[in-house]
């Protein structure tokens, strides 16, 4: 499949990478110069350093099939969405698109465009979060049908100091996989003798609907959210403080230096406290109780956030949640203080996957650079075979979708044509 991305920036460089990587033919414009010859230094992909709304940028690339429009400006987005579809008439294209308000379904119907709504995608994040704060990550597969989740184990936990293979009796009248562990920053794929201790942090693949049950099983202290920090909002920001008015017993407070936000924010949010403050002033996020904020949440892309950040951990913060943009903070995001770190990228990366559908993929998500999960198909090389015989060290089946039920992976299943996998493959761990 051919694909072009319009936009060059770091959600659209890292589609390039990921989708030249997978072996699709990849073509990128951007009208900046220094971001098509940076993306030229690090990615092996077609690159133009055009206008996309001349029609001579786009007319070498009639040909492509998909087109991804991602720069960083809405109304950009999708007016080049309506070129390509009124003038090239072109039927494959997928917008970024981060206001509520451009993301309604009838601008995408009538458009016929696919839209990914950066913002509804972090709120379904945060929401989750809201609900089970144990969770440090979260994601849904086979249509949220099963969750693949991950938290710190505590001392009070029923998995602290057992091994793995102790734990069947449970998976039978729950079942789950824990499908990775992380333990003092190494990934690890565990085996029935692994011992969990306590501040691992556990990844666990389970149906939806098993979900009370597992953290009554295990005595996850899941205590509820009911007083959220803001440090730093922007647009996004706004929009999810909106959104938090459904939920009536929040106790909201907003960290912010910008007047002109602070305004907006306290219009929005009447109840909220909204302070004008800068970010990393220690005096003040000390006096007005961090310590006591049962979540955090770093909603702006600005540099200084990463600092009010690592200065709300010291503080005594409990949990942080950070939208992270620039790929160089991902990888240390823990060490920064930020439990859970919400990035762009991936989500939008994420729905052009399923978007794509293409090679046997459904979907694919990654945990961290080297390491993501799939769903994909059984095919001739799979079929027949039983599970153990496919599994190793660097791709390990987690379920089965069969018949339109899912099915935790045993080593004795046989595989069939038509199943459907979720795996997680891994490159450079244990």
């Amino acid at each position: 499949m051919k694909i072009c991305i319009i936009g060059a920036g770091v959600v659209g460089s890292y589609l390039a990478k990921k989708l030249s990587e997978e072996g699709y033919d990849i073509a990128v414009i951007d009208k900046d110069k220094d971001k098509i010859e940076e993306l030229q230094r690090t990615v092996d992909v077609a690159s133009y350093n055009c206008d996309a709304f001349k029609e001579e940028c786009i007319a070498d690339l009639k040909d492509y099939e998909l087109f991804i429009v991602v720069t960083n400006k809405d109304e950009i987005n999708l007016s080049i969405a309506l070129m390509l579809r009124a003038v090239f008439k072109k039927e494959k294209i997928l917008v970024r698109i981060d206001e509520d308000i451009l993301s309604k379904k009838e601008i995408e119907n009538f458009l016929k465009v696919d839209i990914v709504n950066t913002f509804n995608e972090i709120f379904k994040n945060i929401e989750m979060i809201i609900k089970y704060p144990f969770m440090t990550t979260f994601n849904e597969l086979d249509d949220g049908k099963f969750l693949l989740f991950s938290y710190k184990v505590s001392k009070y936990d029923g998995f602290v100091n057992r091994k793995i293979a102790d734990l069947n009796e449970i998976r039978i009248r729950t079942p789950f996989t824990i499908a990775l562990l992380e333990r003092d920053g190494k990934f690890i794929i565990p085996t029935g003798q692994k011992i969990i201790l306590e501040d691992d942090v556990i990844y666990i693949l389970l149906e939806k609907s098993l979900l009370e049950r597992f953290i009554k099983e295990f005595k996850i202290k899941n205590d509820p959210i009911r007083s959220i920090y803001f440090l730093g909002i922007s647009k996004l920001g706004l929009s999810l403080i909106k959104k938090l008015r459904m939920y009536k017993n929040l106790e909201i407070k907003i960290f912010e230096p910008d007047i002109d936000l602070c305004e907006q924010a306290a219009e929005i949010y009447p109840e909220s406290t909204v302070i004008h403050t800068g970010l990393i002033d220690e005096d003040t996020l000390r006096n007005e109780g961090i310590d006591s904020a049962d979540l955090v949440i770093s909603a702006s892309y600005r540099e200084e956030n990463i600092l009010s950040c690592m200065l709300a951990k010291r503080l005594g913060a409990k949990k942080i949640l950070a939208f992270i943009e620039h790929p160089e903070y991902e990888d240390i995001a823990h060490i920064l203080g930020i439990d859970v770190p919400l990035v762009a990228r991936k989500i939008v990366a994420r729905r052009v996957y399923r978007k794509i559908r293409h090679k046997g993929f459904i979907d694919t998500f990654e945990i961290i650079k080297n390491l993501k999960v799939s769903e994909i198909y059984v095919d001739e090389k799979l079929a027949d075979r039983k599970v153990e015989e496919i599994s190793s060290g660097n791709f390990v089946i987690l379920g089965i979708k069969r018949d339109d039920e899912m099915y935790i992976a045993r080593g004795s299943t046989v595989l069939l044509k038509g199943d459907t996998l979720i795996v997680l493959e891994k490159e450079d761990y244990e």
